[in-house]
């Protein structure tokens, strides 16, 4: 009987201690982040009433392969993972002045393609 009590301690003890630090987390640790497909928003800080601006925003997956033999021979750094970043990006836009000389674009429409800081 004293061999299943001092098992039973043990175990309590270590449930105690994760339950411990599973609360010690701030409950962000543990949540998974979803990030909001790419569509049109309003953006809040150039919008007036009655004359909205809108901005693409959102996420865009990113995908990676195997370096192909050829293209490793030519690079600087040989790398064994290639990556293609896409961004979600206007795909039609209008520029609208907000307040002076101040224009920004106000967007139309959204996609995901090649994002522009990767084009060379």
């Amino acid at each position: 009987m004293d061999y299943y009590r001092k098992h039973a301690v043990v175990i309590l003890a270590m449930l105690c201690v994760f339950l411990h630090i599973l609360h010690s987390f701030p409950d962000e640790e543990f949540t998974m982040h979803v990030c909001p497909e790419c569509k049109l928003k309003e953006n809040k800080y150039f919008s007036k009433l009655g004359a909205p601006i809108y901005q693409c925003m959102g996420c865009c997956f990113s995908r990676a392969y195997p370096t192909p033999a050829r293209s490793k021979k030519t690079m600087l750094v040989p790398k064994n993972i290639t990556s293609e970043a896409s961004c979600c990006v206007a795909r039609a836009f209008t520029k609208v002045r907000v307040t002076g000389s101040v224009k920004v674009e106000n967007h139309t429409a959204c996609h995901c393609s090649t994002c522009y800081y990767h084009k060379s």
